[in-house]
């Protein structure tokens, strides 16, 4: 019986002894370290967009307005006589030279036409081609004029040279062009031909 009461109180004091022990760690463990709290995210404000300034305005230099090439020239402005008259194949050449009074422009190849002493129309003027060339007050100018093919009966002499000038004539002073009784042969039908180069530079 003694026996029995001494090995009770053991376990009594096995289990008092172990809850002391547990309780021990318990208060021995250590304190679970707090989460770390996140920074908080800086807020960027953007700067604000700029509008691309509109490039500054130019204003245009007398040079890009102004017009190209000198004023056309009036008749009245024009001055034409032509040279001597010869006879080479079948055709009868004179050189008429041209001079300004004030720079202006005129056509590159003339239009010439041909009255006889009364004033008739014995071949009307036509332009020889293209362009435009200003004329230097200070400078001659000259074409080379040819006549070929008459088949007509002898015109009225003098006969003269016209510079047909935007629709108005320039009388071209000289002697008849071609002279009286020396009118070019006739090569076949088709009318005469009446032609002449474009003005050049005197030289």
């Amino acid at each position: 019986m003694q026996g029995r009461t001494g090995l009770a109180r053991m376990r009594v004091a096995a289990s008092l002894l172990a809850g002391t022990v547990a309780l021990g760690l318990v208060g021995c463990s250590p304190t679970p370290a707090a989460s770390p709290t996140a920074a908080p995210t800086p807020t960027f404000t953007s700067a604000p967009t700029m509008a691309p300034s509109p490039p500054p305005t130019v204003p245009p230099t007398a040079a890009a307005t102004a017009a190209a090439g000198a004023p056309a020239c009036f008749t009245a402005d024009l001055k034409a006589s032509h040279g001597l008259v010869e006879g080479a194949a079948g055709s009868r050449l004179t050189t008429v030279v041209l001079v300004a009074q004030v720079a202006c422009s005129i056509d590159a190849y003339p239009a010439f036409g041909l009255r006889d002493a009364r004033g008739a129309v014995l071949v009307g003027a036509t332009a020889g081609g293209p362009g435009r060339i200003d004329l230097d007050p200070d400078s001659s100018y000259q074409s080379d004029v040819r006549l070929g093919n008459w088949c007509a009966p002898e015109p009225a002499f003098p006969v003269t040279l016209q510079l047909e000038i935007a629709g108005q004539e320039v009388a071209v002073t000289g002697s008849s062009f071609p002279e009286a009784g020396d009118m070019p042969p006739c090569n076949g039908g088709g009318g005469p031909v009446l032609e002449a180069g474009a003005w050049a530079v005197s030289g």
